[in-house]
């Protein structure tokens, strides 16, 4: 038999390989499910005070909020391509959904998933339910003493860290999202190769989620009638009562009495009444007559630890959270890369908050700027809690670049990276050489040419920046003799003004162009070759006469 409190924690198995079972912390005793049975709401039984329509809108029981059937729907299409051999019914996605939160419904569901309240089951102090201390620092639940369920689905932030999934696409993994929520239920109730076509391993996969075989028959139940056509797509915002999976939750009356021991799990779970009562001080009884306490009342809870996001309302960011991969990839020098830096700012419920300004600074060994060589700016976020940089451009530096996205302020706890590759951008290259300076080049012997000589690098139709040339001066040779670098004739100054007959050059500007250096001639007349040459052995012959032959 299993313990009616077990200590449970981060399953230990990788969630792609093998399934969970019905010891697995989601299946453990983490709040009050709704395990009202389709018939039971429909006949008002034991709810005689109770409306359907309060609780689920104005088409009764067999309503669905449009979003949440939505979600419900495109989790199963994704699953079927994902895991076609699971035959994930959407319908039993939405039976779930309906005995965890009642689809939500109740709790401001948008049309983008999420919901203006945040749906959480009680302390998973060990008290009444599981004992599961935290393992998200109350980055979901706002808890980081203990772990409670989160969202319309109910996951326990270690399950959710395991099988949680993007439902909607927009690169986040929200449990309080009932597109994200949905489709990882469908995924966690798929694994270990079940196929839930088989009513043992559907049996299984319910029992994972809930150890409890009331919860596995109100669930069933609600996936049947939901497969029988009973569907009724319903506003998101249609009047509801939110069903809370918490006792100890008093924001709104309570609509229904807690379930008895033998709903929730094991039969020796403790019942909510008598935790209420034995945490109540000894008082004698009175034979005034008193009015009875209701059955639905919750027990008092111990104070709970601090919590760093007690008291933070929907405008306070407690974090950004990042879309898309860290990595922005890699560019080189001017190239823009190809994706910008995206953020969510989320307040301490795991709401987007909306008119939110986020810096974003640029640091790093690298160079990289945004627009008009600026290393940072500030944008707000949207309706959807999310901004976006501006595009980053590489800059000349190679070397690696981090993106720092915080809330301005000095206390903020808020803050995310981004990493960025500039590349050192490989050499240029010319597949010819041109003389632009007019022929023939000639000069008179213990003189100087007059005009200096300029050449173009191209590579097919375009010129060629950056591009070192060596410059040699060559004897004349005959047809059967090789040029060889001259040792008299022309020649450039070094720097203190001997003469030198090879030279490396400055790269080409911007438009592929180079003037060379000042050319000398000495004593010696005779004709002569100024060769050009770039690093991958293209040339360029420019014929030189000196002396007598010049004046011709």
């Amino acid at each position: 038999m299993i313990s009616p409190l077990p200590v449970a924690g981060p399953p230990s198995a990788d969630a792609s390989d093998s399934g969970p079972d019905a010891n697995a912390p989601q299946a453990q005793p983490r709040g009050v499910p709704d395990l009202d049975l389709p018939n039971r709401t429909h006949q008002g039984q034991d709810h005689a005070a109770q409306e359907p329509e309060a609780k689920t809108g104005a088409e009764g029981s067999t309503g669905i909020p449009a979003t949440a059937l939505d979600a419900y729907k495109k989790a199963e299409r994704t699953l079927s391509s994902a895991r076609p051999s699971c035959h994930l019914p959407w319908q039993l996605v939405a039976g779930i959904g309906r005995v965890e939160s009642v689809h939500a419904s109740g709790y401001g569901l948008r049309t983008d998933g999420t919901s203006a309240k945040p749906i959480r089951g009680p302390r998973l102090d060990g008290k009444q339910f599981a004992l599961i201390r935290d393992t998200d620092g109350g980055r979901w639940d706002g808890d980081a003493e203990f772990d409670r369920a989160i969202g319309p689905m109910q996951f326990i932030p270690s399950t959710w860290a395991d099988w949680g999934a993007d439902g909607n696409g927009d690169g986040v993994n929200d449990s309080n999202n009932i597109y994200d929520a949905a489709l990882a239920t469908g995924h966690y109730l798929c694994t270990g190769g079940r196929d839930l076509n088989r009513p043992a391993d559907l049996d299984k996969a319910v029992l994972s989620y809930n150890n409890s075989r009331e919860y596995v028959n109100a669930v069933r139940d609600w996936m049947r009638t939901y497969q029988g056509g009973k569907v009724t797509e319903t506003p998101d915002d249609a009047p509801a009562i939110p069903y809370r999976p918490d006792p100890a939750d008093t924001h709104v009356p309570a609509t229904r009495k807690p379930p008895r021991a033998a709903e929730t799990g094991a039969a020796a779970r403790p019942q909510p009444q008598r935790e209420h009562i034995t945490d109540r001080s000894p008082t004698p009884r009175h034979n005034n007559p008193v009015k009875p306490q209701p059955a639905n009342k919750p027990a008092k809870k111990p104070a709970p630890a601090p919590n760093p996001h007690a008291g933070a309302d929907h405008r306070t960011v407690t974090r950004l959270e990042r879309i898309g991969d860290e990595s922005l990839g890699e560019r080189t020098a001017g190239e823009v890369f190809a994706r910008r830096p995206q953020v969510r700012a989320l307040d301490a419920h795991g709401h987007p908050v909306a008119g939110i300004k986020v810096s974003y600074l640029i640091t790093g060994t690298g160079a990289a700027y945004f627009a008009d060589h600026a290393t940072s700016t500030t944008v707000s976020t949207d309706g959807r809690g999310i901004t976006a940089a501006p595009a980053v451009r590489a800059g000349d530096r190679p070397g690696r670049v981090v993106l720092t996205a915080a809330i301005p302020g000095k206390y903020s706890p808020a803050a995310t990276t981004f990493t960025a590759t500039v590349r050192q951008a490989p050499a240029p290259t010319a597949d010819r050489l041109e003389l632009l300076t007019p022929k023939p080049v000639r000069a008179d012997t213990n003189s100087r040419f007059l005009d200096l000589l300029q050449v173009r690098a191209m590579a097919g139709n375009n010129s060629t920046p950056g591009i070192r040339l060596t410059a040699t001066l060559l004897n004349s040779a005959g047809e059967q003799e090789q040029a060889q670098e001259s040792t008299h004739g022309p020649y450039f100054k070094a720097e203190h003004g001997d003469p030198v007959r090879t030279l490396i050059l400055p790269g080409t500007d911007s438009d592929g162009r180079l003037t060379l250096p000042q050319l000398y001639t000495d004593e010696d007349s005779g004709s002569y070759t100024l060769r050009l040459a770039t690093p991958e052995g293209v040339t360029l012959d420019i014929p030189l006469t000196v002396g007598e032959t010049a004046t011709d």
